[in-house]
């Protein structure tokens, strides 16, 4: 009997283990989504991200769209606009970039592209790959330059960081 309880803790310890291992191979460092208006996504409203100091090392950033399919146009267009913020001591640098990125929203057969929800569809689209030094930070803004003044159909969009290496 002891040495069966003894064989049944040895087998959680490995779950415990093999589960830690899993869930640390995730390089995400960032990932939050803004929930927009839903009567519509006015052109200059703007989705403002603040992700907090990181180690240094390389990294992507990807763009996240849901969208119903009462979206009226198969793609969306957005600028995206990233400060990267040096600290050394007290001096604070920043270094700007902007991205002009489009998006598609509906397929060629009139559906939802990306994984579909029950209501929406999730998209990612790439942005950029980029170095950061120790204790940057980055602020993010996000907006569409769509023709249409408010834009219906999109509810969020959001930001993942991931550590390359």
């Amino acid at each position: 009997m002891n040495r069966k309880g003894h064989s049944f803790s040895h087998i959680i310890a490995l779950a415990i283990v093999a589960i830690t291992a899993i869930a640390c191979k995730d390089a995400r460092t960032y990932d939050s989504y803004k929930a927009l208006p839903i009567d519509g996504w006015e052109r200059n409203d703007t989705a403002v991200f603040y992700i907090p100091r990181q180690w240094e090392g390389m990294y992507s950033m990807d763009l996240g769209v849901r969208a119903s399919q009462s979206y009226p146009y198969k793609k969306i267009t957005f600028i995206v606009e990233r400060s990267v913020i040096h600290r050394k001591g007290k001096k604070q640098t920043s270094r700007n970039y902007q991205d002009t990125v489009t998006c598609n929203i509906i397929n060629d057969d009139g559906r939802l592209a990306g994984k579909r929800g029950i209501t929406t569809s999730e998209i990612q689209q790439r942005i950029a790959i980029f170095p950061l030094q120790r204790n940057d930070s980055l602020r993010i803004s996000v907006r569409h330059i769509m023709s249409k003044e408010l834009l219906q159909g999109i509810s969020d969009v959001g930001i993942r960081i991931v550590k390359r290496r």
